[in-house]
């Protein structure tokens, strides 16, 4: 047997636990000798996990058949892909979702596809593959969901697929997803953020310490601390505890509604977490050279400096695991020509770095006017202070 053979099989066995368990290798794949030969010293990278964990992690809701039998779910850490084997009319299926940033081939599959044409799922753009060999046909369904940012495949085998489609199965796997998550464990999510508020509390009360190794002290947090007096903070900083990211998982926010200089009113964020795997995540986190202010509906307006010639400033929005920070718009200045002039740029990555934005023709007085007529919506905070009552 030849050792690329082998390779190609230990690779298959690592990265494809579904449809590959009933799907044949390609004809110009060599087999096996034996079992043991592929599987040998190799660990499964591979855990269970539910339905209600994935749709939690993903933010979206997953409808399996209701008579398809014995759903099987998976997850690969490593790669935050999930997988649900089931079987379903006589056919074997194996679903893979992950979070991209675009459509990516997450099926694990290598075969050389016969025939691949493009089609719509859900009403988003995807393609439809079938490989055709003298033993078996497989199928093939990959598709990517922009508002999800999510990729899907959907894969299965037969002796013969003719007349089978495919994008019907995957329309009632993802028939009523756009419908909030329900949160099937029961999270006490206010004991999940406790240990956050009561640290902010004390560092109020007590001061900033700096040799002290905290666990939840923020910048933001930091300076309010260490340049207005107790009274002030226990009274003007608060928090609320809101599903603000639409996943039917609540996050902390943590901040004041103040007015700085000429800028109208507005509520600051310090600090915004969410939960992921039972325990608090930072998402956001800002401080005086880096504000961010509420505009609703779950968006936030970043303002950053970092000197005369360099500032940044635009809207974003988090993920809808509340987990990461989606920038829609993002305008900067930068210098250009060795310092003598100064540039403005656009992007919709948040990257600080005119290699990766869009030179904008615009005067200075243009570049600042796209921060005026700015309306934020003001957030009812819980005043921090109300803890210790």
């Amino acid at each position: 047997m030849k050792k690329t053979g082998i390779l190609l099989l230990v690779l298959s066995v690592v990265f494809m636990t579904g449809c590959n368990r009933v799907l044949t290798p390609p004809e110009s794949m060599p087999e096996p000798e034996s079992e043991a030969e592929v599987t040998v010293g190799i660990a499964n990278p591979w855990e269970d996990t539910t339905l209600d964990v994935l749709e939690v992690d993903l933010g979206i809701n997953v409808s399996i058949p209701e008579s398809a039998s014995s759903p099987e779910y998976r997850v690969l850490p490593s790669e935050g892909l999930y997988e649900v084997v089931f079987d379903y009319d006589g056919l074997l299926y194996t679903y893979r979702l992950k979070k991209t940033n675009a459509r990516e081939d997450i099926s694990g599959l290598f075969y050389t596809w016969t025939a691949s044409v493009d089609t719509t799922v859900d009403g988003c753009q995807g393609t439809d593959s079938r490989a055709i060999s003298a033993d078996e046909t497989v199928d093939l369904l990959l598709w990517y969901n922009e508002s999800e940012g999510i990729t899907h495949s959907l894969c299965t085998s037969a002796k013969d697929l003719d007349g089978f489609d495919i994008v019907a199965i995957a329309e009632k796997l993802v028939s009523g997803k756009a419908a909030p998550v329900k949160i099937a464990d029961e999270t006490d999510y206010k004991a999940v953020y406790s240990p956050i508020l009561e640290e902010i509390l004390e560092v109020i009360n007590n001061g900033y310490d700096d040799s002290k190794d905290y666990k939840y002290i923020s910048s933001g947090i930091m300076e309010k601390v260490m340049y207005e007096e107790k009274e002030k903070l226990l009274k003007n900083m608060g928090y609320v505890i809101e599903d603000i990211s639409g996943d039917g998982v609540p996050e902390l926010l943590i901040g004041e509604t103040a007015s700085f200089g000429d800028e109208p009113e507005a509520s600051y964020l310090y600090d915004v977490y969410t939960v992921k795997n039972g325990e608090a995540s930072c998402t956001l986190d800002g401080w005086a050279r880096n504000s961010y202010r509420y505009l609703g509906d779950g968006k936030f307006y970043n303002v950053g400096s970092g000197g005369a010639m360099y500032t940044l400033f635009g809207q974003l929005h988090l993920s809808k695991d509340g987990s990461e920070i989606i920038w829609d718009d993002c305008y900067f200045s930068y210098d250009k020509n060795d310092g003598t002039e100064i540039g403005y740029y656009h992007n919709t990555t948040g990257v600080w770095d005119p290699e990766e934005a869009e030179e904008l023709d615009m005067s200075e007085d243009e570049f600042w006017k796209l921060m005026e007529d700015l309306k934020f919506e003001l957030i009812d905070w819980n005043e921090i202070g109300s803890l210790s009552e």
